[in-house]
């Protein structure tokens, strides 16, 4: 009796394991492979960087790594602020889709000690080498939500 209950318990268990093998091979394997080979959009994937220069003498730098699975866009930003009064640098990972030659991306910083958060909504132009579009962010000088206009170019930082 005993041996017949340890025997159910052992083949529940490997079953459950077995099958939360399978969905995960499933999802990150199979699926993803599956989509790769049946999307027909544009490829976004690679370097992108923008460069901003204000009135106020302060600058923006901009460079966008992009991983693309079909519609599924991963990826990191790093963002470089730089002022006669302030000078700082973010690092975001981004998470996000791309439908339509639309970009949708959401930023959180990598360094969980100093909390930022943006998005981007950029449209793809220029045939595939540009995006334009608004970056938004909270502003932690003010904590207000700021926006700002963005054309960033694939490969090149452009003035």
């Amino acid at each position: 009796m005993v041996i017949e209950i340890f025997i159910g318990v052992l083949s529940g268990t490997l079953t459950a394991a077995l099958l939360y093998v399978t969905h995960a091979l499933w999802v990150k394997v199979v699926f993803p492979w599956y989509q790769a080979i049946r999307y027909q959009g544009a490829d976004i994937s690679g370097r992108w960087g923008a460069k901003q220069t204000f009135e106020d003498k302060s600058e923006n730098n901009f460079s966008l790594v992009l991983k693309q699975n079909a519609h599924v866009i991963t990826g990191s930003l790093q963002l470089t602020y730089q002022s006669p009064e302030k000078n700082f640098n973010f690092d975001y990972t981004v998470n996000g889709e791309y439908w339509e030659g639309y970009l949708n991306l959401s930023c959180r910083s990598k360094d969980r000690r100093v909390y930022s958060q943006a998005s981007m909504l950029v449209k793809i132009t220029s045939g595939g080498t540009g995006m334009f579009g608004q970056f938004s962010f909270r502003n932690a000088m003010n904590d207000y939500v700021d926006t700002v206009s963005i054309e960033l170019y694939r490969d090149i930082v452009k003035g």
